[in-house]
């Protein structure tokens, strides 16, 4: 069993004709429903198999918590040979887990293959959908760097946050922070100890346009090797606590899982996490 809903692994044939499936089956029976794009793994890498299916699902609301609400009881609307109860021991029974910006169902797999693990990320926008799909496109190694680099890129040099905010006089103890996620790019304005301490942190200005983290990171081309960006970080970071930051949330966000451990994605991730920690 795969994931928090206890489904089989999907082969790569299979995943479009089951999305199709859901969509025809599923998702255009729901009013509030305008667009979906499956992503993740299945578009970063040339794996035959996947624990889940990741899509973004464009939904026409306003208040994304309460659409996530009404969007995950429209799905107990449906028969349990559709929205399948789950089957890890954990969740056992459940119809859907709601977890930040995720409804994840547990669903058939097209000719009786098993059940497939769906995770939808909830969007109420065309541009979040593509900032989503673009952000959630990249590999895991690729996607570390961006997060660290991003961190980054206010202390190393203060200007880049020039488009993106009115002036705002800091303080000796403040500094802006950009900081990335699947949600959005946020501008947050940390208060720091003498040590280099957080706080506070406080937001000041957030976008789901992908252009704005594109341009906030034009000298680094992430279609480029793993290794060139790596290149190009050392080429161009020039203070301490900026490496210290990448190696870091790279640290924490790429991890090798039980599963991956002797194989190609392990052994991968084991080499980036040691070339990033050698900044």
């Amino acid at each position: 069993m795969s994931g928090s809903a206890g489904g089989n692994r999907i082969k790569r044939a299979d995943v479009k004709p089951t999305v199709d499936h859901y969509i025809k089956n599923v998702l255009s029976k729901y009013d509030k429903f305008e667009d979906c794009v499956t992503t993740g793994s299945y578009n970063a890498s040339d794996k035959q198999d996947f624990g889940d299916i990741d899509i973004v699902i464009q939904l026409n609301v306003s208040d994304k918590q309460q659409g996530k609400k009404d969007f995950a009881e429209f799905l107990t609307t449906f028969p349990t040979n559709i929205i399948v109860p789950f089957r890890s021991v954990k969740y056992k029974g459940k119809r859907f887990l709601n977890t930040g910006e995720i409804i994840t169902i547990l669903y058939p797999i097209i000719d009786d293959k098993g059940f497939v693990q769906i995770d939808n990320m909830l969007s109420i926008s065309s541009e979040e959908t593509q900032f989503k799909f673009k952000f959630l496109n990249l590999p895991a190694i690729k996607q570390g760097l961006m997060l660290g680099l991003i961190k980054a890129i206010a202390l190393e040099n203060p200007k880049s946050v020039q488009k993106f905010t009115v002036a705002h006089p800091l303080k000796h103890n403040e500094e802006f922070e950009f900081n990335l996620s699947s949600s959005g790019l946020t501008l947050r304005l940390v208060e720091l100890s003498d040590d280099y301490k957080v706080l506070n942190r406080r937001d000041i200005w957030k976008s789901t346009n992908w252009k704005d983290v594109e341009h906030i990171l034009q000298d680094y081309d992430f279609n480029k090797s793993f290794e060139s960006i790596l290149s190009d970080i050392k080429k161009n970071l020039k203070n301490k606590r900026s490496l210290n930051r990448i190696k870091g949330i790279f640290k924490s966000m790429v991890s090798v899982k039980t599963g991956e451990v002797d194989t190609p994605k392990g052994t991968e991730k084991e080499y980036a996490l040691n070339k990033v920690a050698s900044l």
